[in-house]
């Protein structure tokens, strides 16, 4: 069994002149999102063995607070990842995938199109939302469309003003 953990980066400053939208760092919102699906993640025991991120910025932040939590180790960066499609997404967890426990931190629509590939369900998801698709296979090559069954969806509570 195979089980893909699915992560959505947390919250983003708004988009202004000086910055370009692959260096938007998490706003108080997003790091608290993000910190809540970290904290109940190891509160839970999971056993991740391995993440692979976007390199955009709010990503990056994401992963790293989610290694925090989680203890992994090298969180596998590509800049390739910023706001691609289901398909890159699907080709990079297939040739790197090594870990029975992964966590995928990307972007919209990527990421939810992704979602709902696996598992034949229209998922959207928000942000920080925290998706757990489990698999009947042994290889990360072995999956393909409508072949995850979704066990899981997190939606962190925060308030914030």
């Amino acid at each position: 069994m195979l089980e893909l953990l699915l992560l959505r980066h947390g919250k983003a400053i708004k988009n202004q002149s000086d910055t370009d939208d692959f260096s938007r760092h998490l706003n108080r919102e997003g790091t608290a999102q993000v910190n809540q699906v970290g904290f109940i993640l190891r509160s839970q025991n999971r056993d991740i063995g391995q993440i692979i991120s976007s390199g955009a910025t709010r990503a990056l932040e994401t992963a790293e607070i989610i290694n925090h939590f989680m203890g992994v180790g090298k969180v596998e960066y590509d800049d390739a990842l910023y706001l691609t499609d289901k398909t890159t997404i699907l080709h990079k967890l297939c040739t790197t995938g090594k870990a029975k426990v992964l966590l995928y931190v990307g972007h919209n629509n990527g990421i939810s199109d992704l979602a709902s590939y696996l598992t034949g369900l229209n998922i959207e998801m928000s942000t920080s939302e925290l998706i757990t698709i489990m698999f009947d296979a042994t290889d990360w090559k072995m999956i393909t469309g409508h072949s995850g069954k979704l066990v899981n969806r997190l939606v962190p509570d925060i308030y914030s003003f």
